[in-house]
């Protein structure tokens, strides 16, 4: 193999390389979309909705005609299926009805929004022979994943993963820190000789620090998960924050210079890493229905609503009141 190369000899890139969009903008114009032979991390605290991003960044590729097959630890296929099937509705309530949970033959008080079986059929046609899950009851070495993987590139053309999460793999060690950097450096160079894209979804640990935003150290398992990986995107769901601190009015401050308003927004996006891109942060607001975000309208957007909306229906002017007439005479009493 060639090691020292003259850089005058090196041919030129004849053609940009394809890439997927994101199905936010404002991570779509910091990350330049994506590309086909590169990792990406997502990465929270637990619960803080990096499952229902990155599955919905999946059933947005999927609409935009790429293959892909996904290794979720933590669910069942229905729950994947279910997830993915309503993320697909974006943010069409219609198509879904409320089903309360039975118990003893009963109804009872609590339920979810279940998709309509029409759209359930016109879901399952979207993403038959497009959209593949590895079986969780099989091993869960990366090993065996990355075989799975492959079998769905060749067979079926699929040319973006998602792995979700760390925490789920099968370590051939005791050592998890060593065990995890062998891991993600396999998934790297897979990413990379296959000309793929690989989302791979990391915890981040607990730590005694009262921040909103997790520093990239906080990665659960090693550094090699965020120097590995291209993109990092760290996710913070902004009802589990305190927004009296002096850090979240000095994050307000910043994105409102970028025109966006933090108390409007559910969730928070930063992209901490980009390989040549910008480095920044994106306002997600949240559908519950459909568990499915959305971009968070800009201030400018916002205002201008509200001043068409005045516009449309003016502010009434309320009528003096005249000492003389009789009120008590109008009332039902």
């Amino acid at each position: 193999m060639q090691k020292i190369y003259d850089i005058g000899l090196v041919p030129r890139k004849k053609e940009l390389a394809e890439r997927f969009m994101f199905p936010f903008s404002q991570i779509n114009y910091l990350l330049n979309g994506g590309e086909f032979d590169r990792v990406t991390l997502i990465t929270s605290a637990t619960d803080n909705g990096k499952t229902t991003i990155s599955s919905q960044i999946i059933c947005d590729i999927v609409r935009q005609g790429y293959n892909c097959a996904c290794f979720f630890g933590e669910d069942t296929p229905y729950e994947s299926q279910d997830r993915i099937f309503k993320q697909s509705l974006y943010g069409e309530e219609r198509s879904l009805v409320y089903k309360p949970y039975i118990a003893n033959g009963k109804e009872t008080n609590c339920g979810e929004w279940v998709l309509t079986d029409e759209a359930f059929e016109i879901a399952r046609e979207k993403f038959a022979g497009k959209l593949f899950l590895y079986n969780t009851m099989a091993s869960a070495s990366v090993d065996d994943i990355l075989e799975g993987f492959e079998e769905a590139r060749v067979k079926y053309n699929c040319r973006v993963f998602l792995l979700d999460n760390c925490e789920q793999f099968q370590f051939a060690n005791d050592n998890e820190n060593k065990a995890i950097k062998d891991i993600v450096i396999k998934i790297r160079d897979y990413a990379i000789n296959k000309k793929v894209h690989i989302f791979l979804v990391a915890h981040i640990r607990k730590t005694e620090r009262d921040v909103i935003l997790p520093d990239l150290n906080d990665v659960k398992g090693t550094s090699a998960l965020v120097n590995t990986a291209k993109n990092v995107l760290v996710v913070v769901r902004m009802d589990k924050v305190n927004h009296d601190t002096k850090e979240y009015k000095s994050l307000k401050a910043l994105l409102e210079l970028n025109n966006y308003n933090l108390d409007d927004a559910d969730c928070l996006v930063r992209v901490a890493k980009t390989k040549g891109r910008k480095i920044g942060f994106a306002c997600l607001k949240y559908n519950k229905k459909t568990n499915t975000y959305y971009d968070c309208k800009k201030i400018d957007e916002s205002k201008e609503e509200t001043e068409k909306a005045q516009v449309i229906a003016p502010k009434q002017e309320l009528t003096p009141i005249d000492p003389d007439d009789d009120l008590f005479g109008i009332l039902p009493f």
